[in-house]
């Protein structure tokens, strides 16, 4: 409701000049996030700058571990009975075309990860096997070789 009340907001004598509404998530995001740091100081333009925000997770960063922050976990910010909505599911909603089609790109990319990460798994398991067999191959030998200390 708050956004619908957003959307609403124009300039009256040259509404090209008023808010830009922006429908995407990552847009809708950056420009939040503008609203919190001064972005008309130097400093604050740079920190803007240095911003990046997608839809999804996009080709550099798919390869990358993901980190779980406690502090942010829905379960523990929201208090209980208070109303939330998922901003791609707003963005949906008020008139953002390609919801169904990052959501389709994200389950793709899910099942890839799954793919890579039981390959890197099972390379893992069979790395340490070796390392194991080495070890005792090495350890073998090295009792042979090391002098009698008297």
């Amino acid at each position: 409701m708050k956004y619908m009340r957003f959307l609403r907001k124009r300039m009256n004598t040259k509404p090209s000049h008023g808010p830009i509404h922006f429908r995407a998530p990552a847009k809708i995001l950056w420009r939040t996030i503008r609203g919190m740091i001064p972005h008309k100081t130097k400093h604050g333009a740079a920190a803007l700058a240095r911003l990046k925000a997608y839809e999804g997770v996009p080709a550099p960063y798919d390869k990358t571990k993901r980190m779980v922050i406690p502090d942010a976990l829905e379960v523990l910010r929201l208090q209980k009975g208070h109303r939330h909505c998922l901003l791609g599911k707003l963005s949906s909603e008020i008139g953002w075309n390609h919801y169904d089609t990052i959501k389709e790109l994200e389950r793709k990319r899910k099942e890839r990860a799954q793919v890579a990460y039981e390959r890197r798994k099972q390379l893992t398991k069979l790395s340490v096997k070796a390392e194991k067999v080495a070890e005792e191959k090495l350890g073998a030998q090295l009792e042979v070789i090391t002098p009698i200390k008297y």
